[in-house]
């Protein structure tokens, strides 16, 4: 599935009901089939009508279905890693990561939350990810920011009940699958407690649920077992920018 399609269904997710995401999870599955369908063929496969297909692709900010498909042929970037070295491979997911981050819009807003928050917290769904982590929270120091770091989903679960508008917890996950932590992430979002979401990119529930996104890429996933066979190079390297990005701001100020 093209990365890009992925992306804009993340931008867009608040807008979509289950029936969209029933259309896209067909598309996502069948995107090479979907390049050549007509709306009504596609309604067809789907059990939907055309107008459904339609109103689908208007929430994802097309002008129509026509656009959308013209669209899908030209994301070929499910398709631009094949035959390529894996420090070739590598030096693509590095790239893209870097691209992704400096073109967020959400950066300044993003510093200036971490400048103003009285408590910031991280939590990693993973080993992986509480490892890069918790090198970031040592980076953090420098610059005198302390930050406490949530060791399992127990513990999550005692701070979304303390946490406070003014502070703020950073979320960094592979897969972005919050089954287990959906309730205190949602009462979070709720009570206005600012979510920073770090995932590899792809249509995930956590960064639909949090206000601020910020995506690595990482093309040596195992979807068999569903885990990496790289090192968290690219999540590293998000965190980062985050933090070179971060210094540089209180600078200027």
């Amino acid at each position: 599935m093209g990365l890009k399609l992925d992306l804009i269904i993340n931008e867009n997710h608040h807008k979509l009901a289950q029936i969209d995401l029933h259309i896209l999870s067909y598309i996502k599955n069948n995107i090479e089939l979907c390049k050549s369908l007509s709306i009504s063929q596609l309604a067809k496969n789907c059990n939907v009508s055309s107008a459904t297909v339609l109103r689908t692709t208007q929430k994802l900010n097309f002008s129509g279905f026509s656009e959308f498909k013209y669209f899908l042929k030209n994301d070929n970037s499910a398709h631009q890693y094949q035959d390529v070295d894996t420090v070739e491979l590598l030096n693509k997911d590095i790239n893209q990561t870097i691209k992704m981050f400096l073109n967020n819009t959400y950066l300044k807003e993003i510093y200036e939350i971490l400048d103003k928050a009285d408590h910031i917290y991280t939590f990693g769904t993973g080993l992986g990810q509480r490892l890069m982590l918790e090198e970031f929270s040592r980076c953090m120091l420098n610059v005198n920011k302390h930050i406490i770091m949530i060791p399992a989903s127990g513990e999550l679960k005692i701070v979304a009940n303390n946490i406070k508008k003014n502070d703020l917890i950073i979320i960094a996950s592979w897969s972005g699958n919050i089954d287990k932590y959906r309730n205190n992430l949602v009462n979070l979002d709720v009570v206005g407690v600012p979510i920073i979401s770090i995932t590899n990119l792809s249509d995930n529930e956590l960064s639909s649920i949090a206000k601020y996104n910020l995506y690595f890429q990482n093309s040596f996933k195992n979807t068999e077992y569903n885990i990496t066979r790289s090192s968290y190079l690219t999540l590293h390297l998000v965190l980062h920018l985050l933090y070179d990005g971060y210094v540089k701001y209180i600078n200027k100020k």
